[in-house]
This record gives C-alpha cells, sequence and structure tokens, in this order.
C-alpha cells in the first residue's frame, strides 16, 4: 500500500482551470465553423443570370471557369465578366475591355451575400452600393444603348 500511496496523482498535480477555459470554450461555441451559405446562392445566381438572359438577341454567354461568366454582344466591343470567388465568399462584376470607360473609374465590384436580406437572401455591393441584379441590368444597358437606360 505504500507504493500505491507514493504514485502521484495527476488529477491533483494538475493546475486548476482557469477563467481563460471558459473563454476558450465560449469561442469555440461562437465561433466555430458557420455553414456556407454564400457558395450555392452564388451559382444559383448565376444560374438564373444566364437563365433569365436565355434568347436576348445577340447575347453570348460564355464560361470561362466553373465559377466564372462572360456576357459580351455579338459586335461589339467589350463585355462583363461575372465571377464567384469561393475563397472570399463574393461574386464579382467586371468590366473587361470596355470602350470609353474612364480610366480611374472603378472596372471590378465585388458583393458579398446577406441571407437575411429578401426571401431568398441579395448579394450586395461591398462599398455599400447598389444589388448585383441591378448592376448587372445596368451594365447590359451599355451593351444594349438601343433599349434606352433599364
Amino acid at each position: 500500500m505504500a507504493a500505491e500511496d507514493s504514485k502521484p496523482n495527476d488529477e491533483e498535480d494538475a493546475p486548476k482551470e482557469t477563467s481563460l477555459a471558459e473563454l476558450a470554450r465560449l469561442a469555440r461555441e461562437r465561433m466555430g465553423p458557420e455553414p456556407d451559405f454564400a457558395t450555392p446562392a452564388a451559382l444559383s445566381t448565376l444560374a438564373a443570370v444566364v437563365r433569365d438572359l436565355k434568347g436576348m438577341p445577340q447575347l453570348t454567354v460564355s464560361r470561362e471557369h466553373k465559377h466564372r461568366l462572360r456576357l459580351g454582344r455579338r459586335g461589339k466591343v467589350g463585355s462583363l465578366g461575372l465571377e464567384y470567388h469561393p475563397k472570399i465568399h463574393a461574386l464579382e462584376l467586371g468590366f473587361l475591355n470596355w470602350p470609353g470607360l474612364d480610366p480611374t473609374s472603378m472596372k471590378v465590384y465585388r458583393y458579398t451575400f446577406d441571407k437575411e436580406k429578401g426571401a431568398a437572401g441579395e448579394w450586395h455591393r461591398m462599398d455599400d452600393g447598389g444589388e448585383f441584379i441591378e448592376d448587372v441590368r445596368d451594365a447590359l444597358s451599355k451593351l444594349y444603348p438601343e433599349l434606352g437606360q433599364l
């Protein structure tokens, strides 16, 4: 019995938990991995753009990558790039080879997904500007000037 009494008890020798342990538990609860709502929403939004523009005269839609589309118009210079960046959960609208574009103006806009807005969530510009679909519509009005300001 004397040999058993001389064994160190790990539980007794371990330092007591501090309030830092509670802080770590709280951080794991609140900052744990969240479900990715942006990726399915982005792919759905890009698919909806292609679906809704199907049949538009002279519009060319090309898929450059699994997350990148290019919208252009036959016979016109300039196109729109629509791309999803999964690592940062952002949609991007870019003006590619746009004629007459002011060199100092923005050529790329990025959008973040807000699942709380709208019925299925919405993509809003990071600079607190417009909404993704509205901005694509405005950009298409520049490719189709005969339609007037949409």
